[in-house]
């Protein structure tokens, strides 16, 4: 190794997995420090996106499970994942993941405590209590503020307009007023894209709305939809994928449209697409496009489902989790369509950003 150039050191381990070099903190006190650094950390994020080194998670209201979607492919049948360990220091009757960035997941339990927490590293940190109001309905929300570095949760109670959130890097709360109001019956976690939280919902006149939380300016915002998209008593589903906005609209009569959104903010840019071919599936929600198999990955009401990306065929795809209990492995099948199904699926990236994260922006006071 001592005959090796350092740059070329860096090169090779910022192909590694993030378990890898967790592993090799244990080489030397030089490797540690490098592997620490926040320069080789957002550089090994930044590889790993382009590799789409990216794991599922299901969220089954008790436990967490994880699969890297590297060993997936459309001619599975099925999947097993595995439990992740989640180290904090109480116990917990339920756990709720509401949302993931760069690695990082938010997560919050029964007695309304929130966790920043990375799965790869297995590093966990509870954050402080918000002082706010515990029991009353809220909208949640993750993400990442590039222009200040910092990583933020919002919470966001439900039909009011007070909106909480919390610095990561300086480890406090504030407290907004803001004008936005948001029907009662919206209470699911927001969607991170580009600096921003983003929920939809329908408003009093039935029409879809898209209400961004900018994370910088920390205030909403709202983006316009075409008029062709459906209205009234429709459920949408939002989510994010390869840096665009998508929406799915659900109509009662059995109407579907996918609404895609390429140039996030910009109104002109939506493509608006039927989905007729799916009507036997509800709650369409793209989670990852899996590079080597083109294949796309669709959370809906009743599974998982797999498309082709070149002939468009969908196939159900069974879910299996995997833990140890009491020394015996236990192997079980993910319900996801009976009334009681409280499993949610999310896609996360695997990184080195630790929970505990102090940008130099933060650090030096800047505001």
């Amino acid at each position: 190794m001592s005959t090796l150039l350092p740059e070329l050191i860096d090169e090779i381990l910022l192909r590694l997995p993030v378990k890898s070099l967790c592993r090799f903190k244990c080489v030397s006190k030089e490797w540690i420090d490098l592997i620490s650094k926040p320069s080789f950390v957002k550089m090994h994020l930044s590889r790993t996106k382009t590799l789409g080194r990216t794991r599922l998670l299901v969220d089954d209201f008790w436990d967490l499970f994880s699969v890297d979607l590297e060993t997936v492919s459309y001619n599975d049948d099925k999947i097993t994942m595995l439990r992740l360990e989640f180290p904090i220091p109480e116990k917990f009757y339920w756990i709720r993941c509401f949302g993931s960035c760069n690695g990082l997941l938010g997560l919050i339990t029964e007695n309304y405590k929130f966790f920043v927490y990375n799965p790869s590293t297995k590093k966990c940190k509870q954050v402080s209590d918000s002082g706010g109001p515990a029991r009353i309905r809220y909208m949640y929300g993750f993400g990442y503020a590039e222009s200040i570095d910092d990583y933020k949760l919002v919470k966001k109670s439900c039909p009011g307009e007070l909106v909480e959130v919390y610095s990561l890097g300086k480890d406090s709360w504030t407290s907004i007023e803001n004008g936005l109001l948001f029907p009662e019956k919206c209470y699911e976690m927001g969607v991170y894209l580009n600096g921003a939280i983003h929920w939809a919902f329908e408003d009093l006149d039935g029409s879809c709305v898209i209400a961004a939380f900018d994370l910088v300016e920390e205030k909403f915002k709202t983006i316009s939809l075409p008029d062709t998209v459906l209205k009234g008593n429709c459920n949408y589903t939002l989510t994010a994928l390869g840096g665009s906005l998508y929406l799915a609209v659900d109509k009662s009569d059995g109407q579907k449209q996918f609404c895609v959104m390429p140039k996030h903010g910009v109104q002109g840019s939506w493509e608006i697409n039927t989905m007729g071919m799916h009507n036997s599936f509800s709650e369409l929600r793209p989670l990852e496009l899996l590079i080597n198999s083109k294949t796309l990955l669709l959370m809906t009401k009743e599974g998982l489902v797999f498309v082709d990306a070149n002939d468009y065929e969908l196939k159900n795809v069974e879910v299996g989790v995997m833990y140890q209990d009491d020394g015996i492995e236990q192997h079980n099948v993910v319900e996801f369509e009976t009334e009681e199904s409280w499993h949610k699926l999310y896609v996360y990236t695997e990184s080195l950003v630790s929970p505990e994260y102090k940008s130099d922006f933060t650090t030096q006071g800047n505001h």
